[in-house]
């Protein structure tokens, strides 16, 4: 989402610079239209060529720029509706289901321990409650556990 962020700005000047390369072709264009000399001398065909794709150019950032600004607005009201879900959960539930969201949908039970400063009892604790609930899932490797987020909200937290 950042790189759309700094990527726009960008989009819009080479837009904007676009429309010009068509506005000057087109005046090229008319002006030898409606100007010409006796001679009948028609418009080069590379003139043409130029207006039609950077018109077309034109138009493909403008509704670019336009289409991205309406995802990026979803998406934040996506996010946001998304950490609701979270306040349903108590404080240290909702810590480690966002430490797992972080780490996309996957994490060693020790790294939560370690990121969050939780005693390994507590952080047990917690897994099971969420285990129960059915948001996660324990896979054995060696002496600790793989948790790993449900399906269903992977989908909905990681798409």
């Amino acid at each position: 989402m950042e790189k759309n962020k700094s990527l726009r700005p960008i989009i819009l000047i080479f837009g904007i610079i676009t429309f010009f390369i068509f506005a000057i072709s087109f005046t090229t264009f008319y002006t030898t239209e409606n100007f010409s000399s006796t001679c009948g001398c028609k418009l080069p065909i590379w003139v043409i060529i130029v207006s039609v794709s950077s018109l077309g150019l034109f138009v493909g950032l403008i509704s670019y720029y336009f289409i991205t600004k309406s995802f990026i607005k979803e998406k934040k009201e996506k996010e946001k509706n998304l950490l609701k879900i979270l306040d349903f959960f108590d404080k240290e539930e909702k810590e480690v289901l966002s430490l797992i969201i972080k780490n996309k949908g996957k994490i060693n039970q020790n790294n939560i321990s370690k990121s969050l400063n939780f005693n390994k009892v507590k952080v047990s604790r917690i897994v099971s409650e969420l285990e129960k609930k059915n948001l996660l899932k324990k896979e054995k490797n060696g002496m600790t556990n793989n948790l790993i987020l449900n399906e269903e909200l992977k989908n909905l937290f990681l798409d």
